[in-house]
């Protein structure tokens, strides 16, 4: 029944995802996609220089040796247009089984040249000057410059500046890419052993867990026999009770045959676009493993040549290659520099930035007039970058949650029932939030103690979302009052869990300034916020939430403070036990969101009721509108999560 459906969906519809609402599908009837997908393909021959191929040039590429890729373009809708993607697994003219074997093979060929970059990228990391690949990254890069920057009396004036790149990858010139990484690989002078291995774990529910993995080195490096291998891979990794089991060794590849695969990589790139085949003349696929990496070296190549003054004492950082942000106290050099850099671009490497999504927080004249302006933020805001909020003045780090705004939290996540439903429930929720609880929101020397409940909480808040969005999704025969006592385990390990990350992420432990309890009552104050409004659904288990102690455990009368005390002194005395709870809650998150100055007449409904939701208190609006004028915060910006549309 499963399939017949799905190809009577696909007989009528275009089935897609989106950039703007997560994992949720959309349905496109045929004709009307075809017009959309007619728009697109004439936005794409308008923005990226692409070359028609005869049929002559076609069988060539057939019958070339080695074989080359042959993308498949399709696009995504945005909500101002459609983004192309490219697929790059596909051989032309080949049966499947020919087909097959021939893409793992040039996939093979592909990883190792991935691998061999990357191991460059370590072993030099002046190469990519101050990009960073990911949250580890721009943790550690952070981390480094606030602490250097606290460290300096008196504090300097921050400037602050976020580019977004017009078409990174498709205005990326292929001349001076290859010049750049020709001087990563050095083709003439290096040779590479390449191992690949498997590493086989059992996790902590017993469970098998197995990954593949490439190791490069030189003959400099080379461990040649396992035992030294895995010696070397436990001083180097985090490899613990785990089986290394080497697949293949490769002693001989050289830089001259990996720079040769990436130069076929780059100029004969053919495109399949409406049954006609194309060669993309100017910049980079998206659609590989390549295409992140080869960007940032670029970028890593124009800030050595061309910002270097910057980067000495500040910190610029292109993540996810078309969003950059510069923060340095050089204003003598940004005043100038920046207006010059963002109307005119840097043409040798492509970069052009989009003024409609640039943003910065000091007075900036493109001299251009009538032309776009970038976006003018106050001297001491949060300032969006990458799905962070950074403080301005004291470079504290907070979650942007916009992204949720507009859409509905089921489609944020993907639930398969499976025939148990509660553990893949309970494991699905533990690894989503894993990947929310990022170093950089729970780094007790970037945050303070108050940030960083006020990231934990609102973790947990979306955690309780996400939790009531899985159950709704039980088979109607697993209703929660059957089985009570799960679900109180799950939210149990939830905060528990998400303790246990925040000791990791912090050197030293955190039991001291941030105690187990204090995760505790923050976990069961959310999730008691969100479930009180479907009080028929989880009558069975708000009782039991609102039995468990919140405040400092019995016969503790030494110790950590927690947040439902830090603030005791100016409360009145009448309050206790949950009251406590919930004052903590408004006074922690209120008095470190004193960010920018934002009138309370410029408030609108919707913003006030984000933040009732987000403190959860049955106050009078004018009296919430009043403390929190006090610290001059709008809540808006901050909880941007909990005006998105219910579960």
């Amino acid at each position: 029944m499963g399939t017949y459906v799905v190809e009577l969906l696909k007989s009528f519809f275009y089935v897609t995802e989106t950039t703007f609402q997560k994992n949720r599908l959309f349905f496109y009837r045929k004709s009307i996609w075809s017009q959309l997908q007619t728009i697109g393909i004439r936005q794409h021959f308008n923005s990226v220089h692409l070359r028609e191929l005869s049929e002559a040039e076609v069988r060539r590429h057939r019958e070339a040796r080695p074989t080359l890729l042959t993308s498949k373009l399709r696009f995504l809708p945005k909500p101002s247009g459609l983004r192309p993607i490219v697929n790059m697994d596909y051989v032309v003219g080949a049966r499947t089984f020919h087909r097959d074997k021939k893409v793992r093979h040039l996939t093979s060929q592909v990883k190792n040249l991935f691998s061999v970059l990357n191991y460059e990228r370590a072993r030099r990391p002046s190469l990519l000057g101050a990009s960073v690949l990911g949250m580890d990254d721009i943790h550690r890069a952070w981390r480094n410059f606030v602490l250097r920057v606290r460290a300096q009396d008196p504090a300097p004036q921050l400037y602050f500046v976020k580019v977004d790149v017009t078409g990174a990858y498709d205005a990326l010139p292929q001349d001076k890419l290859v010049e750049v990484i020709a001087n990563v690989i050095r083709p003439q002078e290096n040779t590479y052993c390449v191992r690949q291995y498997a590493v086989v774990q059992r996790t902590a529910q017993g469970h098998v867990r197995k990954s593949f993995k490439r190791h490069v080195s030189t003959f400099v490096d080379l461990q040649p026999y396992m035992r030294q291998f895995v010696e070397h891979l436990q001083e180097t990794s985090s490899l613990r009770d785990a089986v290394v089991i080497e697949q293949s060794s490769s002693l001989n590849e050289t830089g001259h045959s990996l720079f040769h695969l990436f130069l076929r990589l780059v100029h004969n790139h053919v495109i399949r676009i409406g049954g006609k085949s194309y060669v993309q003349c100017q910049g980079i696929p998206q659609g590989s493993i390549l295409s992140t990496l080869l960007c940032s070296l670029c970028y890593g190549d124009m800030e050595s040549r061309l910002f270097s003054g910057i980067q000495q004492d500040g910190y610029g950082s292109p993540l996810c290659v078309c969003v950059c942000v510069c923060v340095t106290p050089s204003g003598w050099l940004m005043r100038p520099l920046c207006p010059r850099t963002l109307v005119s671009g840097i043409p040798e490497y492509g970069c052009t930035a989009n003024l409609q999504k640039t943003a910065v927080n000091f007075p900036v004249d493109t001299g251009a007039p009538g032309s776009a302006a970038p976006l003018q933020l106050p001297a001491h805001c949060l300032f969006p970058w990458c799905g962070l909020l950074l403080d301005t003045r004291t470079l504290e780090v907070f979650c942007d949650y916009s992204s949720y705004a507009q859409t509905s939290i089921r489609s944020s996540l993907t639930f398969s029932q499976g025939t148990r439903p509660g553990r893949n429930m309970r494991r699905k929720l533990l690894a989503v939030m894993r990947l929310k609880c990022c170093a950089v929101f729970l780094d007790l020397q970037v945050n303070s103690i108050h940030t960083v409940y006020t990231n934990i909480y609102k973790i947990f808040l979306l955690q309780a979302y996400r939790f009531h969005a899985c159950v709704l999704q039980f088979p109607f025969n697993q209703p929660v009052r059957k089985n009570p006592s799960f679900f109180l385990r799950v939210i149990a390990d939830t905060a528990s869990r998400c303790y246990s990350l925040l000791k990791a992420k912090n050197t030293g432990g955190a039991s001291g300034p941030f105690p187990s309890e204090a995760a505790r009552w923050l976990c069961l104050h959310a999730f008691l916020l969100k479930l009180a409004r479907h009080s028929g659904t989880y009558r069975c288990l708000l009782g039991p939430l609102r039995r468990q102690p919140l405040g400092r455990p019995a016969g503790q009368a030494q110790g950590p403070v927690l947040p439902c005390a830090c603030m005791g002194s100016v409360a009145p005395p009448r309050l206790t036990g949950g009251g406590w709870v919930i004052l903590g809650v408004l006074l922690c998150v209120a008095s470190y969101l004193c960010t920018c100055h934002l009138p309370c007449d410029s408030w609108g409904p919707r913003e006030e009721h984000s933040a009732l939701v987000l403190i959860g208190l049955n106050v009078p609006t004018f009296a919430l509108k009043h403390t929190l004028c006090e610290v001059s915060m709008p809540f808006s910006v901050i909880t941007e999560t909990y005006t998105c549309a219910p579960a």
